[in-house]
């Protein structure tokens, strides 16, 4: 893996429960910049930055997957247009001394930079790439002997990263990535996208194995607060029994306890579907444990409300309740009859 030689938006009321309940979409945002955030201010920060579709590739990844799960760091081979890139982002520091490279990748179709801004800035985190990017397309045209300049990358994504854990994670996501492009290819239909997805008369979002809707026994998850903790230690103790006979568990798990049975039953080999408040946009990956997960076809996500997928959750009680009745919701239906794909083309019945 490459690293450098010097080294809010709130959800609208829901009054009625489901099943069959139409929500009213949740808000979102999708800018690509925290308007919250002063980008000339000292920090840290995860970049991802995809080149426009038609592009000639930046790296090779042509380790095959071994028999067994794919371990160990997989370096990308740059192809001469990447060895080009690999060199502008190495001289980023010379350029912008306040700024220190921590790790990048470059991946066929897209790099990522953690990036630590040492001082202020003068502009603005994206004006002052605004010449390495420039460099990266110049480098992009003459390759492709093109007679008219041609934008190599799209607008770069960013992540702000607020402490040292957030730091960690981005490094070791960083590193991870061409072993989980590898997992991607060899199992295409454990990261899949899905979109309109119906289950009684609701429209959902969905990634990863959706074939676990399937399953015969769905199993909900749900804990209440007033539950004593004899309650909650007896109710663990079922749920973990039904769970090794086969049962598919399906929750938002928000409780502690509710996620503390979420962990146990994967520690144990179970499949797991869970809620979430938050959509999937076009550039969602599962990270850490989901992703090995997906990769086991063990993990189904579910997205109610498809079209919130801002930076942070702002879900309340009546969110997580909501959630949880459509957990109760789906797990009752019949598994041959439990969803369909619409069509979004063709008219409404």
């Amino acid at each position: 893996m490459n690293q450098p030689q010097n080294q809010p938006s709130g959800f609208p009321s829901r009054n009625n429960p489901p099943p069959g309940i139409e929500l009213s979409p949740l808000s979102h945002r999708s800018s690509r910049r925290a308007y919250f955030h002063d980008y000339r201010a000292p920090g840290f920060y995860h970049l991802t930055a995809t080149v426009h579709p038609g592009s000639a590739p930046l790296s090779i990844i042509t380790s095959p997957p071994p028999e067994t799960e794919i371990s160990g760091m997989i370096i990308p081979t740059h192809t001469p247009l990447g060895e080009k890139i690999k060199s502008e982002i190495l001289s980023i520091s010379r350029f912008h001394p306040e700024m220190h490279i921590l790790r990048f990748v470059i991946m066929p179709d897209h790099l990522h930079i953690v990036l630590h801004v040492q001082k202020r800035l003068r502009r603005k985190l994206g004006s002052e790439l605004a010449g390495f990017f420039g460099a990266c397309s110049k480098h992009n045209t003459s390759f492709a002997s093109l007679t008219e300049f041609k934008t190599l990358f799209q607008p770069f994504h960013d992540q702000i990263l607020f402490d040292s854990n957030q730091v960690d994670r981005a490094i070791k996501y960083v590193e991870d990535n061409p072993r989980r492009l590898l997992l991607k290819r060899k199992n295409p239909d454990l990261f899949r996208r899905y979109l309109h997805l119906v289950i009684s008369d609701h429209e959902y979002a969905a990634y990863g194995n959706i074939f676990l809707l399937k399953e015969i026994y769905l199993l909900p998850i749900r804990i209440h607060r007033r539950w004593t903790d004899t309650q909650v230690n007896e109710y663990t103790k079922k749920c973990l029994s039904e769970i090794e006979q086969g049962a598919v568990p399906i929750s938002p798990f928000i409780h502690p306890a509710e996620k503390a049975i979420m962990n146990k039953a994967i520690e144990t080999g179970a499949r797991i579907i869970k809620l979430s408040d938050q959509g999937f946009e076009a550039r969602f990956k599962p990270k850490g444990r989901d992703f090995d997960l997906c990769s086991e076809g063990r993990l189904l996500l579910l997205a109610p409300w498809p079209a919130n997928y801002g930076r942070k959750s702002t879900a309340g009680y009546h969110e997580f309740h909501t959630m949880n009745d459509l957990a109760m919701a789906i797990a009752t239906l019949p598994s041959s009859t439990r969803f369909c794909i619409r069509n979004p083309y063709l008219p409404s019945k």
